[in-house]
C-alpha cells in the first residue's frame, strides 16, 4: 500500500526533478517505510512505500532490464520496465509460479510488485484479467516510451490524470498532482455542481482538468501523446434462473477463500469489527481461518461513542467474545473535529459530504499504533442488497399509484433518521413519476433542483431534469440501482472515502467483500436471491446465522456513522457558523443568504440538514485550501 506518483512528456523537453520530489513529498503520509525517484528521459517515477509484504524485496520504483531471459515469445518486445505500484495481489504466488515456468526469473522472495512487472512483460495490456487484488499501478516501456496504467475492478486503490499540454501527469491523488503544478489548480464548475447533488463528483476531481482512471480499465498513453482507454473488466450478466439453492454456501466458499487470501502479511494484521452484519461474518471467517493454521487470535477492533444511539461497541463486543477474537476498543475524540477535517484535506485535495469520514479517520488512527492492515466489510451492501432504498424502489415498482396520492405535507420528519422522515422521502420519490432512475435520483440527492437553484443559482443553469447519470438497463429497478451504486456510490464515494481516512496514517484497507470472485457470484444473482421477501441483506444474514449470534443478525442497518446534527446544534455550532461565513464559499458560487438559512432552520430543530451543513463545511474548508495553493502556501 502506497503513494504513487509520475509525469511523462510529448516533447524533447526535460522534466524537473524538483515537481516529482514536490509531488512525493506530498504523498509521504500514504508510505513512510520508503521512497523513490527515478528519471528515465521522458518519464519521471516517484513512490513512497508502505510495507505489508516482502519487506527487503518491494522497493520502488522498481525496474527489470528488456527481456531476454524470459522465452516466452510474447514478451520480446518490452523493456527496460519502471514501476509503480499501490495496492496488494492477492494471488501473486500463483502468478510467479506460472510466470516461472514461462521462464521469467525473480530476484525478491515474495515481492507481488515484481509479479506485476514481471507479469505485463509476459501478458502486456492483459495482465489485469489476471489479477485478483486492489491495485493502481503505472509501468513505464523505456524502449517504447509507452506509459500503461490500470485500476482495480471495483476502485479500491485510486489514480488520477492530467493533461496539460505537452505532458501527462498521475498520482494517487489530486492535491499530489497539484503540488506538482507550479500554477494552483482552479475548482471544476460541472464537478462541484455534481458534488451539491450527490456529495462526491464521481470519476473526476473537483479540481479542474483532474480525472480519474476508471475502475476495471486500463490506459497506455503513447510517444505523442495518444491515448487509449478499455475496460477490461465488467460485472456478469444477472442470472434469471438462479434459485436459493445452494447459494449460502456458494457464497460463503468465495468468501471464505478470500478472506484467507487476505490474511497474509508481514506486519501486525487486525480486523475491524463495527457489530454489523458485513464485519462479522469477515472477522468469524478470519477467526476461523487463523484458528485452523494454529496462530494467534485475530484482533479486532471497534471504536466508541458517548451518543449510544451511534455506539455499536456492545454489539462488536458481543461477536468478538463469540468468535474468540483479540478485541479491542478504541474512543473516538470529536474534539479535534475541526483540525482532523483540515489535516484530511490537506492530504487529499478535495471535500466529501460523507460525514463517515471522521469516524473512519478515527478508528484508523487509534487503530494504527496497534496494526497496519486490516479487514473491513466495504462492499457488502451495494454487493448483496443492504440499502433501505433499494426496498423502496421495490416498493414504489407495486405501490407508488397510492403513494402518490398521499399529501407529502402530512408527513414530515425533523430527524433523517425517522420513521416519518423515511416516509417523506418514500414520498417525495413517488411524486417524481414511474421512471426509477429519477426515483432513486430522489433518494439520495443532497441537494435537490430547487435547493441548488437558491443556494447556487449559476450552477443550476443547464442541469438535467433527471438528477441520476449512467442509469443501467435492467428489467428490476433494484438490481439497476446496485450496479449504479456499484459502478459509482462505491468507488467514489465509498472507497475514496475508505482510501483517504486510512492510508493519512498509513493504514492499509483489505475488503473480502470486493474479491473478484465475490463480486462475479454476487453480480451474477438475482434479487429474489440476495433479498429473500424484499429483506435487505437476507442471504447474508443466513450465512451469517451460522456464525454471530442470533441476536446480531437480526439486528437493522445502522451505518458508520456519528451524531453530527447534533453537534452542529450544540457543541460545535460556533465554530461551524465560523466557516460557513467565510467569504470562500461565495467565492465558490453559494449564496450567503441561504447558507444562513440552513443554519437557522438546523439549528432551531425546524430540520434536519447536517449532511448539507457538512457538506458546506467540507466546501469551506476546500476554498480555504485552494486559496493556500494560490498563496504558495
Amino acid at each position: 500500500m502506497c503513494g504513487i506518483a509520475g509525469i511523462v512528456r510529448f516533447d524533447d523537453q526535460p522534466i524537473g526533478r524538483r515537481r516529482a520530489e514536490a509531488m512525493l513529498t506530498h504523498m509521504m503520509h500514504r508510505g513512510p517505510d520508503g521512497y523513490g525517484v527515478s528519471e528515465h528521459s521522458h518519464c519521471t517515477l516517484a513512490h513512497t512505500r508502505l510495507v505489508i509484504i516482502d519487506k527487503l524485496g518491494g522497493s520502488q520504483p522498481m525496474h527489470t532490464p528488456a527481456s531476454g531471459s524470459a522465452n516466452n515469445a510474447q514478451s520480446s518486445d518490452h523493456g527496460p520496465l519502471h514501476l509503480v505500484f499501490n495496492g496488494e495481489i492477492y494471488n501473486h504466488r500463483t502468478l510467479r509460479e506460472k510466470l516461472s515456468r514461462l521462464g521469467h526469473r525473480f530476484s525478491s522472495d515474495h515481492s507481488d510488485t515484481e509479479v506485476l512487472l514481471l507479469g505485463y512483460r509476459a501478458y502486456g495490456n492483459q495482465l489485469p484479467k489476471h489479477l485478483r487484488g486492489m491495485f493502481a499501478f503505472a509501468i513505464w516501456d523505456e524502449n517504447k516510451r509507452e506509459l500503461f496504467m490500470a485500476r482495480d475492478r471495483t476502485g479500491k486503490k485510486p489514480l488520477y490524470i492530467s493533461r496539460r499540454g505537452s505532458e501527462l501527469t498521475f498520482a494517487s491523488l489530486p492535491a499530489t498532482i497539484a503540488a506538482g503544478y507550479d500554477e494552483a489548480l482552479t475548482p471544476d464548475p460541472e464537478a462541484l455542481l455534481t458534488f451539491l447533488q450527490f456529495g462526491y463528483p464521481f470519476g473526476r476531481s473537483m479540481l479542474k482538468g483532474i480525472d480519474e482512471v476508471k475502475p476495471g480499465h486500463w490506459l497506455t498513453v503513447q510517444p505523442d501523446g495518444t491515448t487509449r482507454t478499455e475496460r477490461y473488466w465488467r460485472p456478469p450478466p444477472i442470472s434469471r434462473t438462479s434459485t436459493a439453492i445452494g447459494a449460502v454456501d456458494s457464497v460463503e466458499q468465495v468468501l471464505d477463500e478470500a478472506v484467507a487470501m487476505r490474511l497474509e502479511a508481514d506486519v501486525p494484521l487486525g480486523c475491524f469489527l463495527s457489530g454489523g452484519i458485513d464485519s462479522s461474518i469477515i472477522a468469524a471467517l478470519a477467526q476461523r481461518s487463523l484458528k485452523a493454521r494454529g496462530t494467534k487470535p485475530l484482533r479486532t477492533f471497534s471504536i466508541t461513542h458517548a451518543d449510544a444511539v451511534y455506539d455499536e461497541s456492545e454489539q462488536a463486543r458481543a461477536i468478538a467474545e463469540h468468535i474468540g477474537s483479540d478485541h479491542t476498543e478504541l474512543r473516538a475524540d470529536p474534539s479535534d473535529m475541526f483540525a482532523d477535517l483540515e489535516h484530511l484535506m490537506q492530504t487529499t485535495g478535495e471535500p466529501t459530504a460523507d460525514s463517515g469520514m471522521l469516524p473512519s479517520y478515527w478508528l484508523c488512527k487509534t487503530a494504527r499504533p496497534h496494526i497496519k492492515a486490516a479487514l473491513t466489510g466495504d462492499g457488502g451492501d451495494e454487493l448483496f442488497g443492504g440499502y433501505d432504498r433499494y426496498r423502496a424502489l421495490a416498493l414504489l415498482a407495486k405501490h407508488r399509484w397510492w403513494l402518490q396520492t398521499i399529501p407529502r405535507s402530512l408527513v414530515h420528519g425533523t430527524e433523517a433518521r425517522s420513521r416519518r422522515a423515511r416516509l417523506r422521502r418514500l414520498l417525495d420519490a413517488a411524486a417524481l413519476g414511474p421512471d426509477p432512475a429519477r426515483q432513486y435520483g430522489g433518494m439520495i440527492h443532497l441537494f435537490n433542483q430547487e435547493q441548488i437553484g437558491s443556494l447556487a443559482p449559476e450552477l443550476i443553469q443547464g442541469l438535467a431534469p433527471e438528477m441520476i447519470y449512467d442509469w443501467p438497463d435492467e428489467a428490476d429497478p433494484v438490481q439497476a440501482a446496485m450496479r449504479w451504486d456499484l459502478a459509482h456510490y462505491l468507488p467514489y464515494e465509498l472507497l475514496r472515502k475508505a482510501d483517504r481516512s486510512s492510508m493519512a496514517v498509513a493504514l492499509e484497507l483489505r475488503c473480502p467483500m470486493l474479491d473478484t470472485q465475490v463480486v462475479d457470484l454476487a453480480g451474477h444473482l438475482p434479487t429474489s436471491v440476495l433479498m429473500p421477501d424484499g429483506r435487505p441483506k437476507g442471504l447474508l444474514r443466513k450465512l451469517a446465522a451460522r456464525h454471530v449470534p442470533a441476536s446480531i443478525v437480526n439486528l437493522p442497518k445502522r451505518g458508520f456513522s456519528v451524531p453530527i446534527g447534533q453537534w452542529f446544534r450544540d457543541t460545535h455550532n460556533g465554530t461551524l457558523s465560523d466557516y460557513l461565513k467565510d467569504p470562500v464559499l461565495e467565492e465558490l458560487g453559494m449564496n450567503p443568504g441561504a447558507v444562513s438559512r440552513y443554519i437557522q432552520e438546523h439549528t432551531s430543530g425546524r430540520a434536519d440538514h447536517a449532511h448539507r451543513l457538512f457538506a458546506l463545511l467540507q466546501l469551506s474548508i476546500w476554498g480555504r485550501w485552494l486559496r493556500q495553493q494560490h498563496d504558495g502556501d
